[in-house]
């Protein structure tokens, strides 16, 4: 990054810049690791940062994890009517 301004893994960026070396900015972010500020007339418009990855986690285990989480739904059958109307033709 030959005219990006580097401090600390904390780059600044103009909006010009970031328009015409997008895949430079964005390869810095996702293999620098670094954390990109976007400026416009001097003012921080925008951070890019990188996404941290999560870890994954089973079906079973987002069951056990949210199981209970919400109440238990009312027998509609009881309450709920049925009628049947016959289509005018």
């Amino acid at each position: 990054m030959n005219s990006l301004i580097s401090t600390n893994d904390l780059i600044r960026v103009s909006a010009t810049e970031l328009k015409n070396k997008t895949a430079e900015v964005l390869n810095a972010v996702v293999f620098g690791n670094d954390t990109v500020l976007v400026e416009r007339y001097g003012k921080t418009l925008a951070k890019i940062v990188p996404v941290k990855e999560e870890k994954k986690t089973s079906k079973t285990e987002n069951l056990a994890k949210y199981f209970g989480s919400l109440p238990d739904f009312p027998d509609v059958k009881k309450t709920r009517k049925f009628s049947r109307k016959t289509p005018a033709l």
